[in-house]
């Protein structure tokens, strides 16, 4: 642990101007130093620094506190983890617990495994799979950059670590060695996985030259390995979003290299499950603006829908990117190619907008029960106001039903009124000749009435409502209602003013 004492010595020691002009300009005014803010979209240097009381704050977002705190912020790190850093800088050997030490071992072992990966891809061994590599269009950039290598049966990981001093149980602990002292992973292109500070925890191996096995096998979790607290290419987004702040959040690792590919390079992905809370958190604290971008087939629309929930009990109201033909990231860049995908991940659409397209699905809008129903799901979806708070008024409300299915619906439920005016002249030319019948017979003939009118209440409440925002945005589509109509509304048991 850091004691107070050394913190307050590290601080001391460490000359916030030197710091911050290490990340950014800064000029001198008078006593202080003015930069452009970081933390906001900062046009005019709003951010003072002050030498003499070693502490920075903006004057238009403010964004404020000592050295700590600013590269805490700008690294997205810890603060103390940034105290450690800057501590470490002035050769402070920062102290860690046991179960740190324990675990440096294991980052000891693993780093020492992607770097055997790594030069086994390099050797003449490796040539199929750096071939395999570039029939998928992963280049020599990629495979340097996100470490790729590669496992073998002629030589062993096992036998090297061993040789290098590391106990058995510990390589079987950490998921490299099986129990009979052999390689978890043969033959298999290898994508090392990284925590959140960049340090290598697993792998993910994937077959290439046989059909034979899983595609992929991966580590299993381990003391260092926990997938629920994982986002791949974490350490590599966050340098990104200091020019800017939007994260894009895929489902696998292959979608997140093959966006790099293209450019975009502030993505992450989770660790091949659902998104947990946890990692929701950490991308809040990563970003201002986060996009889901999953797989386009029916499981990515559940797990994004699952998504929007887990980030909305946490406040954030996220965009999402849907992709056509039931692609993931990686097939719709290599299919659709750089430039669509680019208009896909620029003009993402609200949670809202996501929410009622799932709800349209399947909905036959020449019907006016399945409108009816459409408008009934929307509704409870905008009585969310809390979490819709960040979206614009016209936003949420001009999304219960698009200006094309409006007049479609309009047409249709047009229609459906004049069935039901000549059910209903039907229905009373029969009440005329029901004088000798029962009351009990009235009663039966009005059911069936009522059942032609399938519009609820409260429906019809929030039709009427929603027609009118749409007079408000100049479509110039009325309802007009004779006498007959009204009594078709007084009978489902809606009371109208009519102004």
């Amino acid at each position: 642990m850091i004691t107070n004492e050394i913190v307050n010595e590290i601080r001391a020691k460490t000359d916030i101007v030197s710091i911050i002009s290490a990340y950014l300009p800064l000029t001198k005014k008078g006593k202080n130093y003015f930069g452009v803010c970081p933390f906001h979209d900062d046009h005019s240097p709003s951010m003072s620094v002050s030498p003499d009381k070693q502490i920075y704050t903006c004057f238009s977002c403010g964004a404020s506190g000592n050295v700590f705190n600013f590269v805490s912020s700008y690294e997205h790190i810890t603060y103390y983890e940034a105290v450690k850093l800057l501590g470490e800088r002035l050769g402070y050997n920062i102290n860690t617990s046991p179960k740190e030490k324990k675990d440096d071992i294991s980052y000891e072992i693993y780093d020492k495994a992607c770097k055997f990966y790594q030069n086994n891809i390099n050797t003449t061994l490796g040539k199929n799979a750096i071939e395999y590599l570039h029939s998928r269009q992963i280049n020599d950039e990629l495979i340097n950059k996100f470490k790729i290598g590669r496992s073998m049966t002629k030589v062993s990981l096992t036998e090297y670590l061993l040789g290098s001093g590391y106990e058995l149980n510990k390589l079987i602990n950490i998921g490299l060695t099986n129990e009979q002292t052999k390689d978890i992973f043969l033959n298999r292109i290898m994508f090392p996985l990284f925590d959140l500070k960049g340090n290598v925890v697993a792998f993910s191996g994937r077959i290439y030259n046989t059909k034979d096995g899983s595609k992929y096998v991966n580590t299993k979790e381990t003391n260092i390995f926990k997938k629920g607290t994982m986002l791949y290419n974490y350490h590599n987004a966050r340098e990104h979003l200091k020019v800017n702040d939007t994260i894009i959040v895929m489902e696998g690792f292959m979608d997140v290299i093959r966006a790099y590919s293209i450019g975009v390079v502030s993505c992450v992905a989770t660790m091949g499950t659902a998104l947990t809370k946890q990692n929701a958190l950490n991308l809040k604290k990563m970003a201002t603006n986060i996009i889901l971008c999953f797989d386009g087939d029916k499981a990515g629309e559940e797990a994004t829908t699952k998504a929007i929930k887990i980030f909305e009990e946490i406040d954030v109201v996220p965009k999402v990117v849907r992709l056509e033909d039931n692609l993931d990231p990686d097939e719709y860049i290599l299919s659709r190619g750089k430039e669509s995908f680019l208009a896909k991940i620029n003009n993402p659409i609200s949670t809202l907008e996501f929410k009622m397209n799932i709800y349209k699905g399947n909905k036959n809008f020449t019907d006016v029960e399945e409108i009816s129903k459409y408008i009934n799901e929307a509704l409870k979806e905008l009585s969310k106001l809390d979490v819709l708070k960040r979206e614009s008024y016209m936003d949420w409300k001009k999304n219960i039903i698009s200006q094309n299915d409006y007049f479609i619906f309009v047409e249709n439920y047009s229609k459906s009124i004049n069935e039901i005016n000549n059910k209903i002249k039907e229905f009373e030319d029969k009440l005329n000749g029901m004088k000798d019948e029962t009351i009990d017979n009235y009663i039966v003939k009005y059911k069936q009435f009522c059942n032609i009118t399938s519009l609820d209440r409260e429906i019809v409440d929030e039709l009427i409502e929603t027609i009118y925002v749409f007079e408000n945005n100049k479509i110039e589509i009325k309802f007009k209602y004779n006498d007959i109509n009204k009594k078709i509304l007084e009978m489902i048991g809606k009371e109208i003013n009519y102004g």
